[in-house]
């Protein structure tokens, strides 16, 4: 208990964002707006102190710390954390409703502003990025294990514990829109105004895969986190998975490729896009990102000759040349990017952490960030060069024109603040938006782009879970029922909606229309279902996580990518501590390489001996030169040499070719 503990506090005092004038949220989900009495909150700020300071005993944290106070409508607030742009504290229980003003005092001087305290605020749910988005603050009850479970648990159902602030009432919660049976809901007890709400997973939910969290309680929703809802052990793609253990293959984003058979796949735990042939119905290519990608979005351009891969863990997208099967650049987006759309040359990136979007040209890639609302989690392009990107825990849509200079042209609300929309698609004029959290009859708004107004039908007739993806062909609408493993199918010119039998976790979407098909990709059993656009019926099946036979649940598609650099000679191999020299490493795919690295020597060095400066690659990307120094105190012993570039680090195959001496 005590690491769950410590995970979820670094969640409470680690959270960093731009600084404004006492801007004050809810500290786990960040959303503005009121916060309850007795909730931890984050007040962000400019010189609010000189220094930084933290509570010793979060149990009981100080009305004073660092020489700073903060009271709320008169009453003092503790102090879990302070520093010149961020303070964490609890309001205090007593602050009473309404208004108030908000006054911070220490060193530096006395600042002032305001926040609204209503017993029947949002309340917040944490998650483990400390923005309130993406990977919940959830663990697994008995083993302590965090964001990856099974609805067995030693051949019992799991419980999950879930960590929240503002709770004033009690919460009911919603896993992939299935309610989920809550046993205790109170106070954590660790630290002051953390609360605690342990579940049931529900037995129907398996395989769902990534899926939203969320608790509901005086009618108000909180903020969205995710968990990954595993398949049982016997229904997995790989023999011998074990029940409530990350796997190395998780499918996520799938993305056409027009005027071909062909889709690509996104894979966020082995960090590739694997490109599948529909037709032939196997795995053709598959291109490496760098470790630690997360790739959880794709889009294709028009011309079926480009795409772009939201890199979520390294806020990052990655445009890829699918003529070569490799990335020709990484453009720096915004954190946690989660969705991407292209309207043109220009591709659109969602950045859910940041509440941002960033807009590049695919073949300049300057990029331009523009705001938008709290939690941005989808995006989808129009004809007229407009972006509408989803706003989960506002509630709203921001449309963006994609002008030289970007920028927002309105903000929709879709009626009830507590609405957590999330993909959407276009067609002429409508939006269709899913709203998966919602419940189990799969909410989806749609939305009429001229007028604002909005209705609501409910997509899922098997209300199995609530519609996570959805794609438009020429004569329907689809939705995603990833918790039941269906999609449904409305017509554009009717309002009867029929429902397809598919894989577990029918997460992405994608229409082949090549091939007549509606590709569905599950990320529960790893396949990707083909569903007969004509007749709405499964003709096919593909294998998506298994590129041959003998495939092992393991990262063997990262590692061995046609498009990962590989180092097959380096001169020198040694050099003495305190030497300088000329380093020359042949091998494939260095192109747009920004570092070599000395890694380590088994006793913790990680190549902080090494300076390396002037790298440059020839044209072929074949043969990298660069300045090396050696510190003198360089201790001998073997160091493992890789090459970063856009295609990820190298490797030398295990023939030896990257180990570097250092000698005596």
């Amino acid at each position: 208990m005590k690491a769950l503990h410590a995970a979820a506090w670094l969640c409470v005092i680690s959270i960093t964002l731009s600084a404004q004038n006492l801007r004050v949220v809810n500290a786990a989900s960040l959303s503005s707006g009121s916060v309850a009495p007795g909730s931890i909150i984050t007040i962000f700020g400019t010189k609010l102190t000189s220094g930084v300071a933290s509570a010793a005993d979060a149990a009981k944290p100080p009305s004073t710390l660092g020489g700073v106070t903060v009271s709320i409508g008169g009453s003092a607030a503790a102090l879990f954390y302070v520093s010149p742009t961020q303070i964490n504290a609890v309001a205090n229980p007593a602050t009473p409703p309404g208004s108030q003003t908000v006054t911070v005092t220490s060193a530096t001087g006395t600042q002032t502003g305001s926040v609204t305290i209503s017993t029947t605020a949002a309340a917040g749910l944490f998650s483990l990025t400390g923005a309130g988005t993406r990977d919940g603050a959830v663990v697994n009850a008995l083993t302590g294990g965090l964001m990856n479970f099974s609805t067995q648990t030693s051949n019992q159902p799991t419980y999950l514990e879930l960590f929240a602030t503002g709770l004033n009432s009690a919460p009911s919660v919603t896993i992939g829109g299935v309610a989920a049976q809550v046993t205790f809901s109170g106070p954590a007890g660790w630290a002051a105004g953390l609360e605690q709400i342990n579940v049931i997973v529900p037995s129907s939910v398996a395989g769902a895969g990534r899926v939203p969290v969320v608790i509901t309680a005086n009618g108000q929703a909180s903020n969205t986190v995710q968990i990954v809802v595993l398949p049982p052990a016997t229904q997995s793609e790989f023999p011998g998975d074990q029940d409530n253990h990350a796997r190395a293959r998780e499918l996520a984003a799938l993305a056409y490729i027009p005027g071909s058979s062909s889709v690509l796949s996104t894979d966020e735990n082995d960090d590739v896009v694997r490109v599948i042939d529909v037709s032939a119905r196997k795995v053709t290519h598959v291109i490496a990102l760098p470790q630690g990608a997360a790739p959880v979005g794709v889009a294709v351009n028009a011309a079926g000759t480009m795409a772009v891969v939201a890199e979520s863990g390294r806020g990052m997208a990655a445009i890829l040349n699918l003529s070569t099967y490799s990335v020709t650049a990484e453009v720096t987006v915004g954190a946690g990017p989660t969705a991407v759309a292209i309207s043109g040359s220009r591709a659109v990136v969602v950045n859910q952490d940041a509440d941002s979007v960033t807009v590049f040209n695919l073949t300049s890639p300057t990029p331009a960030t523009v705001g938008v609302g709290r939690g941005p989690a989808g995006v989808a392009v129009d004809a007229a060069g407009n972006a509408y990107v989803t706003n989960e825990d506002d509630g709203t849509v921001s449309v963006i024109a994609l002008s030289a200079t970007p920028s927002v042209t309105k903000t929709i609300t879709l009626g009830a603040s507590s609405l957590r929309p999330e993909a959407i698609a276009v067609n002429a004029g409508t939006a269709y938006i899913t709203v998966p959290a919602a419940g189990p009859d799969g909410m989806v708004i749609v939305l009429n782009l001229a007028t604002g107004v909005t209705t609501t039908i409910r997509a899922n007739p098997d209300r199995s879970g609530g519609s996570s993806d959805v794609a438009i062909s020429a004569s329907n609408v689809y939705f995603a029922n990833q918790t039941g493993g269906s999609v449904s199918v409305l017509p554009l010119n009717s309002t009867t909606i029929a429902s397809v039998k598919v894989d577990l976790g029918a997460r992405a979407m994608a229409i082949d229309t090549n091939d007549n098909l509606l590709v569905v990709s599950n990320e529960g059993t790893g396949t990707l279902v083909l569903v007969s656009l004509s007749s709405n019926t499964v003709t096919g099946r593909i294998n998506a996580v298994q590129t041959g036979p003998g495939d092992q649940n393991d990262h063997g598609d990262h590692n061995n990518a046609t498009n990962l650099p590989v180092i097959v000679s380096m001169t020198p191999t040694s050099a003495k501590g305190g030497a300088t020299f000329a380093l020359t490493i042949t091998g494939t795919n260095f192109t747009g390489a920004t570092a070599v690295n000395f890694g380590g020597n088994g006793n913790g060095n990680r190549g902080s001996d090494f300076t390396v400066s002037k790298i440059s690659v020839n044209s072929t990307g074949t043969q990298l030169t660069a300045t090396v120094s050696l510190d003198a105190s360089a201790k001998p012993g073997t160091r493992i040499v890789s090459v970063t570039t856009p295609n990820g680090d190298s490797t030398d195959k295990g023939v030896g070719a990257a180990v570097f001496m250092v000698t005596p």
